[in-house]
């Protein structure tokens, strides 16, 4: 089986945070006139870590989507069924017909990316937009990505892109199928 991912490049992306608008806007997570400050659901987050005193302070942003694990303990936590790993692309989705809403899948998440819609009760998150995969497109992320820094494609593949970019990958940082290299 292969694994689709994204490699976040560190030395790239400068937190803009335009990939998760692109994303809410492309899967409408924003109900627009409703919407509330903190309380826009999103399928992925921009973190930040700061180092350094003034005037020598650096910044480091990245992107924290679903990390579309090889043993998603989502999966397992699902008892309704809904929560799959495609064993052609890796992609772990939720089926959000069978999602009976009991927020088991959030709980068992480690890395705090499944959102639970109150309105609908259920559960849903990021996909790599596996819509648009299947029709050999890449996710809205990557696409709209204004420096760059978010790349889509075979796991294998993209530790090989960053080798050949003279990039090192973050091993603390890169779990399951998503890469982050410096």
């Amino acid at each position: 089986m292969k694994q689709l991912g994204l490699m976040i490049d560190l030395n790239r992306c400068i937190g803009c945070k335009t990939c998760i608008v692109a994303c809410r806007n492309a899967h409408d997570l924003v109900d627009h006139e409703a919407a509330m400050p903190n309380e826009i659901p999103y399928y992925l987050r921009v973190e930040s870590k700061r180092e350094g005193t003034y005037p020598d302070i650096s910044v480091t942003s990245w992107v924290v989507p679903c990390l579309h694990c090889k043993n998603p303990p989502c999966v397992k936590a699902c008892e309704a069924e809904a929560i799959t790993k495609d064993p052609e692309t890796g992609i772990v989705s939720i089926d959000r017909e069978k999602c009976k809403g009991s927020r088991d899948c959030v709980e068992a998440c480690p890395y705090d990316v499944i959102q639970f819609d109150e309105s609908n009760n259920v559960a849903h998150k990021c996909d790599l937009c596996s819509d648009r995969v299947h029709m050999g497109q890449i996710p809205v992320c990557a696409e709209v990505c204004l420096t760059d820094a978010i790349s889509f494609g075979e796991k294998e593949w993209l530790k090989t892109t960053a080798v050949s970019h003279a990039r090192k990958i973050v091993k603390k940082m890169s779990t399951q199928s998503i890469l982050y290299c410096r």
